[in-house]
C-alpha cells in the first residue's frame, strides 16, 4: 500500500528535492519514454498517452509536478510525484483507449537521465502521512 505526503511535508522531511530538469529527452531512455507517452505507436499491453504531444507541454507538466506535486511512496519504496492537472491530459490504452486521465505521474524524479512523466488517473482521496492534509490541496 502506498504512502502519501503533501508537497510541503515531502520537501520539509527531505524526501524530495524539486527539480526543473531542462532536457527531458536528453538520452535514449528518456526519448523512448517521451515517444511512448506522446505518440501511440508500438505494442504495449498498457500505455498512457498525453492528448498534446508537444514537448513544451510535456516539459511543463513535468516541471509543475516537480514543483507542487504530492509524493507517493509505493509498496516497493519507489518515490513518484503526482500532480492533478484539473483537466483531461490524456488517455490510458490497454487494448482500447479507456479512462480519460486528469493527473500526471513523474517517475524517477530524482534521476536526471530517467525522469519521465505520463498521464494517470488520480487515486481515491488520500491524506498526507505527516500533516493529515487532504491530497491534493
Amino acid at each position: 500500500m502506498s504512502t502519501y505526503y503533501c508537497h510541503s511535508c515531502a520537501v520539509k522531511l527531505g524526501l524530495i528535492t524539486p527539480t526543473t530538469t531542462a532536457n527531458l529527452t536528453g538520452c535514449n531512455y528518456q526519448l523512448e519514454k517521451f515517444i511512448k507517452h506522446t505518440t501511440p505507436i508500438g505494442s504495449y499491453s498498457i500505455n498512457s498517452i498525453f492528448d498534446d504531444p508537444n514537448y513544451s507541454k510535456y516539459r511543463d507538466y513535468t516541471i509543475s509536478g516537480s514543483l507542487s506535486g504530492c509524493l507517493e511512496i509505493d509498496d516497493k519504496g519507489r518515490k513518484n510525484l503526482l500532480w492533478y492537472a484539473a483537466e483531461q491530459v490524456g488517455l490510458t490504452y490497454s487494448g482500447a483507449f479507456t479512462v480519460p486521465a486528469s493527473g500526471i505521474k513523474i517517475v524517477f524524479h530524482d534521476n536526471d537521465t530517467r525522469i519521465h512523466t505520463y498521464p494517470f488517473n488520480p487515486p481515491e482521496v488520500k491524506y498526507c502521512k505527516e500533516c493529515n492534509t487532504l491530497i491534493p490541496y
